[in-house]
């Protein structure tokens, strides 16, 4: 016996019949569903549709086959395996497999040589799918060739073979044995479809009257209107009503020449004498002169030549409208059910009403739903994720009830239909956002960009206040009661974020030749890691990225041929000593060509077990820096500061700790450590700007190119506040901008004319590059904005 792997019997899927009508649209809409390693699909020599044309969902090798009439009976030819060459492989077909499923679906007059040819090859099938009109006959047709009963079973798909899927089509199954074939129902529900389980007996009674006898009556009714000695298309259906243009179309249907065989047949299966009678007897009241069962087919074939065939065509669609109207509900419904997906339910008359929620169960005719839409309008939760937690805020406490629908009083709402109903029905929940734009900013553009957001309502401005290089913009809004508060209010500031850009930074023209290696102030992680990788969108996306422990290895890194960055100063804290000083020492010949700017935002992070209340007092590791900058939360959660060497190192402390922890460190970096957010921007002076400078040796910058260039201004820094004096006292008018520390280190960037100011040996002159003025320059990421951006930029 083959096997896929560690002892499991390949599962081999046979199906007799694949070519046309229910054989086909079970293989392709049910059984395609199922896992299988090799399926067989196979029709008479005698099929018009090649199986191989034909386009097939199978996730498995396929192979297809006929079946033969010769003197000895049935014959099954297979086609040969790849590569193998004799004959020996066409008579292995699924031989080598412990696991197989047949699948039958032929005429009722070919199914005892169909029984027997497939015995002989597969002895032991694990289930078997008998797909025959007259599901009694049938199954003990099937039975005799010496297949178990507990393996057969009779299906019968109880739609229009053109049905596109499965979705909320009704399959009957009548188990020879005791019970439903586990195997089988679990393919069934599997596809999507409502299952009825029955007896072979209590299917065919069923059948007499649901199929048999409503042809029957169609086609009589079709009779009639062609005996009425009326013209049928100039007078009838010029004065058609809705109920005769229905009728009249399903009657068509059975007419059609492709049915008229199948009709034939089940009239046929159904035709046994305890039926019969009472079959005739009602027809009889309507059709006095109707043949016998075993005319089916020439009686179809007499009343269809009554109609035009245009006419015929017209009445066909009419028809297949009717028909799809009645299915799509239930279609929708089942593929909405196998998705698990929330559902929009609209009652109709005389109460009508909207039910939301999960479908629970669903019948051919009817509908179970599991209410999550609560409460009252305006004022309702929806029981699902985070409306759960929701309810409890605003005060509902009702749980989900259950109610039963007729299919023929409902309408799906699509998705669409479904959130307006939402937005109408469910509570807002109040907060409180504080967003920081650049100064340049309006509190009222904020506002306006607040309001464009899904899901979002009531939006009025509470505060704003303006900070150095900065705003600190507040908006109040109501958040819809089945969205995550968390999620909501990072959505709405990933949106301003969208809108309202920091600043970049600029630089000089890098010239060809220059070095492709960018190299920051480490480790990983921190905001030089982030000043460096946006100064790769000038360089390239070839350029390499470095980190190196201090100031001094970036600067002999610059004097060897790399491009640095480094700090210059804060919009929160003023200029960086450290690398002043480092620059004051250097005595490499190194410029500055542009500067990067990185908008600084510090965010308390945490084990994603931990409470908030077990972190009060614990300890909070970060770098001295960001530590100095968010004195005031420290204070407030009673922390217990530790200095780490970076921001990224206090998160892999915390990462470690089997103790609760905090660290404080930029946005965006809980999921790479596994952590998540405690609060959002805790720093005394959350969004301030750190301004770096871009470094090189002289040669590796070009001119500024293009008339919207910005200004050049000459950067000079010192170590003595004096020093500055000389240089602020050239001559002509100009802009100054002066950055000092508590040690009388500075930074001077002008736009005057230095003179001989250059030559002075106790400041060290960095070139001269484009430098922004204080306040950032707003960008809008998304150039398609319709122009509003500009609008809403101004102060």
């Amino acid at each position: 016996m083959a096997v896929t792997g560690q002892g499991t019997p390949r599962r081999v899927l046979v199906v007799v019949g694949a070519a046309l009508g229910s054989g086909r649209w079970l293989a392709e809409h049910v059984l395609s569903r199922a896992e299988w390693d090799h399926a067989y699909l196979i029709d008479s020599d005698r099929s018009r549709t090649g199986l191989r044309d034909l386009e097939w969902s199978f996730d498995c090798r396929l192979s297809f086959g006929q079946s033969i009439e010769t003197a000895d009976g049935l014959s099954l030819s297979f086609e040969l395996d790849p590569g193998a060459t004799s004959r020996s492989a066409q008579r292995s077909f699924p031989a080598d497999s412990d696991d197989v499923t047949i699948c039958i679906a032929v005429p009722p007059s070919a199914l005892p040589q169909v029984v027997r040819a497939l015995h002989a090859v597969v002895p032991a099938p694990t289930s078997v799918l008998v797909s025959v009109a007259g599901l009694a006959t049938s199954l003990e047709v099937a039975l005799q060739g010496g297949w178990p009963r507990d393996v057969v079973t009779g299906v019968h798909a109880l739609n229009d073979a053109a049905a596109p899927t499965a979705f909320g089509q009704t399959i009957y199954l009548a188990p020879a044995g005791s019970k439903a074939d586990p195997r089988v129902v679990s393919m069934v529900d599997a596809a999507g479809a409502v299952m009825k389980v029955g007896t072979a007996e209590e299917h065919d009674r069923t059948m007499s009257v649901v199929q048999a006898l409503t042809h029957r009556h169609l086609i009589a009714f079709a009779e009639a209107v062609g005996a009425s000695g009326l013209d049928i298309e100039d007078d009838l259906w010029l004065a058609r009503t809705p109920l005769f243009e229905a009728l009249l179309g399903l009657a068509v249907r059975v007419l059609e020449p492709r049915q008229q065989a199948m009709i034939s047949v089940i009239q046929e299966a159904l035709a046994r004498p305890e039926r019969t009678e009472a079959l005739e007897d009602a027809l009889h009241r309507i059709a006095p002169d109707a043949p016998s069962t075993a005319d089916t087919g020439r009686w179809i074939q007499q009343v269809r030549s009554q109609f035009s065939g245009s006419f015929f065509e017209s009445l066909r669609s009419v028809a297949a409208q009717t028909i799809g109207t009645a299915q799509r509900v239930r279609a929708e419904l089942a593929e909405i059910r196998a998705t698990g997906g929330l559902v929009g339910l609209a009652r109709s008359a005389p109460n009508p009403r909207v039910h939301v929620g999960r479908i629970h169960e669903l019948s051919s005719t009817s509908v179970e739903i599991e209410e999550l839409l609560v409460g009252s309008k305006g004022r309702a939760a929806l029981l699902v994720g985070p409306g759960v937690d929701n309810a409890a805020r605003i005060g509902v406490t009702k749980r989900p009830a259950r109610t039963l629908l007729s299919l023929g009083h409902v309408t799906v709402l699509s998705p669409a239909e479904l959130d307006v109903v939402l937005d109408e029905w469910l509570a807002r929940i109040p907060r409180d956002v504080r967003f920081l734009v650049p100064e340049s900013i309006s509190g009222a553009g904020v506002l306006q960009a607040v309001r464009e957001m899904g899901g979002i309502s009531d939006a009025v401005l509470v505060d704003e206040v303006v900070r150095t290089g900065q705003r600190s913009v507040v908006v109040r809004f109501g958040i819809r009661a089945d969205r995550s508060i968390d999620s909501a209010i990072e959505q709405v500031r990933d949106h301003i974020g969208s809108v309202y850009r920091w600043p970049l930074g600029v630089s000089r023209r890098f010239l060809s030749g220059s070095a492709r290696r960018i190299v920051y102030l480490g480790p990983a992680g921190t905001f030089s890691e982030t000043a460096a990788a946006q100064l790769t969108s000038r360089l390239g996306a070839d350029a390499e990225i470095e980190d190196v422990p201090g100031f001094e290895e970036v600067l002999d890194a610059v004097a060897n041929g790399a491009i640095g960055v480094i700090p210059l100063s804060s919009s929160a804290s003023g200029l960086v000593t450290r690398a002043v000083r480092a620059l004051l020492a250097n005595p490499a010949p190194i410029v500055a060509g542009g500067v990067i700017d990185v908008a600084v935002r510090f965010d308390a992070y945490t084990s994603v077990g931990a409470a908030v209340d077990e972190l009060r007092g614990a300890t909070v590791y970060s770098h001295p820096q960001a530590l100095a900058q968010c004195l005031d939360y420290v204070r407030r959660m009673g922390l217990r500061p530790v200095e780490t060497a970076s921001t990224t190192a206090a998160l892999e402390q915390v990462a470690a700790s089997s103790s609760p922890a905090v660290a404080l460190a930029g946005a965006g970096k809980a999921e790479a450590h596994g952590l998540r957010v405690l609060e959002r921007e805790v720093d005394d002076l959350s969004g301030s700007i750190t301004r770096f400078l871009v470094l090189g040796t002289p040669g590796t910058f070009g001119d500024l190119e293009g008339g919207s260039a910005p200004t050049l201004r000459s950067v000079w820094i010192g170590s003595r506040l004096s020093d500055a004096l000389p240089l602020l006292s050239a001559a002509g008018a100009g802009v100054d901008e002066l950055i000092t520390d508590a040690h009388g280190n500075f930074a001077l960037i002008s736009s005057r004319d230095p003179g001989e100011a250059t030559a002075l040996e106790t400041v060290r002159y960095l070139g001269s590059m484009p430098w922004s003025p204080r306040t950032p320059i707003v960008r809008a990421r998304a150039e398609d904005r319709s122009g509003s951006s500009a609008a809403r930029g101004s102060a």
